[in-house]
């Protein structure tokens, strides 16, 4: 357990510290107007949307460099050289996902008008949109930074790279927006530009350190060939997929609060920014419990798989647990964070009913997001993505649309709910009966 929390911590406040860039967005889109907030929630949905696509499929790598240094134990010539070309792949696939999906996104305007979003929320969202979009390429390659110094023992410098995004962040997106009067689309020009700034900055401290530099990827240009890409094709693509349908449930929810009203998107955009606090926390559990599994997977060893496995699921139930009771507890923290109107007793009473349901769903999600990045820790993924399809698709999806008819936004968060719960109960099963499996043939094998 002291190796993960080690090693969990400075992803976990990273997760945090990431939150907090979108919060402050949030929070400067809510001082522009109710319909900005709206507009921007919604443009943010889509960027994050068409992102998880590719993020999904680059993040990956630290899976594959996992795997790779659990290899170096017996084969440390053949580990480091799989490490150097999951860089490679990673960055020439970073290049290549960008180029696709910013041409995508020059269509999302259409998609948003046939899910009966209003115009004007919709050319207001695409002005976010469209600035945004810059910080796609230097995000990527910060993941792929990220996966390689997590994994090679400077997972604290992830948590200082974080920090120092935040504080390049605010003042630029905050000038952009205000002072310059570029307003959403100076938010977007902002925090792309920052991103940037930071990925420089990252990536010559990373490869001046004598770790990382057997692996920078202007190294051994003649390694570069679109095989490197494979890999992270084969685990990445059915991830992405996974997220996907992830993304599906949750930002179908959202399509679902703009067919209601405006005030029903922005207040769905604050319960959204509520589960990703408790998200980002859980997340930096599960990816060190990944990384973690990766470097036993690599070595065979599927006992201490099994511990890491238990131990895991302990800490981010108690954690999901303790979060959801303080939001039960004292919802009008919410409420005051966001600055909406103390007086307006309609829109405080739709928020807090449909909190307490969000609250209820951090537990189930936490379960469902460390089984899969477990599995995925052992290579395991296309399983994965057949349950969250049942999960989030013939689960949540309908549960939401049915239940929003009597109980509107509550009703979509509790139809969410339902889809994380199946999806997540799902997913341990097959976790439990894997190791066992693994388990039988080692003790049949010793």
């Amino acid at each position: 357990m002291k190796n993960i929390l080690k090693l969990a911590f400075p992803l976990i406040i990273s997760q945090l510290i990431a939150v907090a860039l979108v919060l402050t967005d949030v929070w400067m889109m809510s001082r522009l107007s109710l319909e900005d907030l709206a507009a921007g929630g919604l443009g943010a949905s889509v960027y994050s949307f068409v992102f998880i696509v590719t993020s999904s499929v680059v993040g990956c790598v630290a899976n594959l460099i996992a795997i790779a240094y659990g290899q170096r134990v017996s084969r440390p010539e053949f580990g480091n050289q799989q490490i150097r070309l999951a860089v490679k792949g990673a960055v020439m696939l970073s290049v290549i996902l960008t180029f696709v999906l910013t041409l995508f996104l020059q269509y999302t305007p259409e998609i948003l008008i046939a899910a009966k979003q209003p115009q004007h929320v919709v050319d207001l969202a695409m002005t976010y949109v469209n600035t945004l979009q810059w910080a796609m390429l230097p995000t990527l390659l910060l993941l792929v930074l990220r996966g390689l110094t997590s994994t090679l023992g400077h997972a604290n410098s992830i948590m200082f790279m974080s920090v120092l995004t935040v504080i390049v962040n605010i003042p630029i997106s905050y000038l952009f927006a205000f002072p310059m009067g570029y307003g959403l689309s100076g938010l977007g020009a902002g925090t792309a530009l920052s991103t940037l700034l930071v990925m420089i900055g990252y990536g010559y401290w990373v490869f001046s350190h004598s770790t990382y530099q057997p692996f920078a990827p202007w190294l051994n240009v003649d390694e570069y060939s679109m095989r490197l890409m494979k890999p992270l094709l084969a685990m990445g693509v059915p991830i992405a997929v996974a997220a996907l349908l992830e993304h599906g449930l949750i930002y179908g929810g959202t399509l679902m609060a703009g067919t209601i009203s405006v005030a029903a998107l922005a207040l769905h955009q604050i319960l959204l920014q509520c589960l990703s606090f408790t998200w980002n926390i859980n997340f930096g559990f599960c990816q060190a419990s990944a990384i973690i599994v990766g470097k036993h997977y690599g070595a065979n060893d599927y006992q201490s798989i099994r511990k890491v496995s238990l131990q895991s699921f302990t800490l981010v139930t108690i954690l999901s647990a303790v979060i959801a009771a303080i939001f039960i507890a004292w919802p009008e923290l919410i409420s005051g964070f966001f600055q909406l109107d103390s007086s307006d007793t309609t829109t405080l009473a739709i928020l807090y009913s449909a909190l307490w349901v969000v609250a209820l769903s951090f537990i189930v999600d936490a379960w469902q997001l460390l089984a899969i990045n477990l599995l995925r820790g052992m290579k395991i993924v296309v399983g994965p993505t057949v349950i969250t399809a049942i999960g989030y698709w013939l689960f949540g999806l309908p549960a939401a649309w049915w239940l929003m008819e009597t109980h509107q936004l509550t009703g979509i968060w509790a139809g969410i709910g339902i889809g994380l719960g199946a999806t997540g109960a799902m997913l341990l099963l097959q976790l439990v009966k894997i190791l066992n499996q693994k388990n039988q043939l080692t003790l049949q094998n010793a």
